[in-house]
């Protein structure tokens, strides 16, 4: 029986199910040239006409997030229910000129198959499911012969849900081959998908114009993530509403606008640090005195988190333009940069370090020797994160568990003043 699924020509049909487009019709480019702040102020303004608020600074740490998915290539989105957690990804891609995908994660997926599709040989075809598709398109230049192709775009793909399977389960490999990405110029690493015995595996390049992000509620039918997960991940926490906005029409999205370049994405992407050791000094210090804390609980972190930290902030986009505003002017004058870089960094104090102090007691020796006084730091430095510090310290039944974001109640909403400013 062996030799009627090794045929040349079985290879092919199963490849060309994987090969079907996902999206099936051309779509046009954007050819004019945006400044990064200008696209995110366009895409605050659209969101805000639709109807959704989003924070200044969810925003930017959402944008900021997925350019440093060289080091943290997947952004976790996590809050209560209700709040945007997955509008903020559709709105984002839809105005900003990204393809989109929701994937919707079910609870009983245990493989990578399970999200990506598998060969079925009962009836000898591979059930390519829409993600492996689009992940296939994005790897196709447009040419008259594939004018489909996306390679020349950004495409991302929201796991909606992400923990109600084990994460490990069905993205460990994905998390594995965009890890070994980082290391690679011009190759780029292959997932092997398994097209049935006796032929030849289909290798599918993990390329940087692919984003993916999660979102997660935190409830009794969830898993908790792993610390594989975090380390190479960037959570960000939704605030609660403070007070209820009404919605008094629906609006249709409409027509996406032209596709964003990925030559501009990729420009706008910051591939090194350029603080000098004096302006990262503070924060480097602060990330070893902490840790020396932790330590003390068994929560160390490793070179990557603190790498990851430098990354985020060398991409944080007031923390570029206020370097540009500085090289432009001549200027050595760098308290608007000073300002944007303890923004940027107590964004990673919450997406990098907090959820690794998930668990920890909040009573004896591990509140004394870690959680006292890495508040104590906080105080000392005057961070505006302490009142979360403390609710996470309160409302976890005894262990620490950090799931609010009240540090954002003075950020402005208004998409029509963040537009403007």
């Amino acid at each position: 029986m062996q030799t009627d699924y090794e045929k040349a020509a079985d290879r092919e049909k199963r490849l060309a199910k994987i090969e079907v487009p996902y999206i099936q019709k051309e779509l046009p480019r954007a050819k004019d040239i945006v400044g990064e702040l200008q696209w995110l102020n366009g895409i605050s303004k659209s969101c805000f006409d639709h109807g959704m608020k989003f924070p200044r600074r969810i925003l930017h740490a959402f944008h900021t997030a997925l350019k440093t998915s060289e080091l943290s290539p997947i952004t976790v989105l996590a809050g209560v229910s209700g709040t945007g957690k997955s509008a903020l990804p559709n709105l984002y891609s839809h105005f900003g000129g990204i393809n989109f995908l929701n994937l919707s994660v079910q609870p009983n997926w245990d493989s990578q198959e399970s999200m990506l599709g598998f060969f079925n040989s009962i009836v000898n075809e591979f059930d390519a499911q829409p993600v492996l598709r689009l992940l296939a398109q994005s790897q196709k230049n447009q040419t008259e012969d594939c004018p489909h192709g996306l390679k020349d775009a950004m495409s991302l793909i929201l796991m909606d849900e992400m923990n109600l399977a084990h994460v490990e389960l069905y993205f460990a490999e994905f998390l594995s081959k965009l890890e070994q990405r980082r290391e690679m110029k011009d190759e780029l690493p292959f997932l092997d998908i398994k097209l049935g015995a006796g032929i030849d595996d289909y290798q599918l390049p993990i390329d940087r114009n692919v984003l993916w992000v999660g979102t997660m509620n935190q409830d009794e039918t969830t898993k908790s993530l792993s610390d594989k997960v975090l380390d190479r991940g960037i959570m960000i926490n939704f605030p609660r509403p403070r007070t209820l906005e009404r919605r008094q029409k629906l609006k249709k999205l409409g027509a996406a606008v032209p596709l964003l370049s990925r030559q501009l994405w990729e420009s706008w992407c910051c591939q090194e640090s350029k603080f000098t050791d004096d302006q990262i000094f503070p924060y480097k210090s602060f990330v070893e005195e902490l840790n020396k804390s932790l330590s003390k609980v068994g929560r160390a972190l490793g070179h990557r988190v603190w790498q990851s930290i430098e990354y985020y902030m060398a991409n944080y986009p007031d923390v570029l333009e206020a370097q540009r505003l500085m090289e432009e002017e001549k200027s050595n004058d760098d308290k608007r940069l000073k300002k944007a870089m303890k923004v940027a960094f107590e964004d990673q104090l919450v997406q990098k370090v907090m959820p690794k102090l998930r668990g920890i007691e909040t009573r004896g020796k591990s509140k004394s020797d870690c959680l006292d006084k890495i508040r104590t730091q906080l105080v000392n430095n005057d961070y505006t994160i302490i009142d979360d510090f403390d609710l996470a310290c309160e409302f976890g039944y005894g262990q620490f568990i950090w799931n609010s974001a009240n540090y954002l109640k003075d950020d402005a909403v208004n998409g029509q003043e963040n537009a403007e400013n």
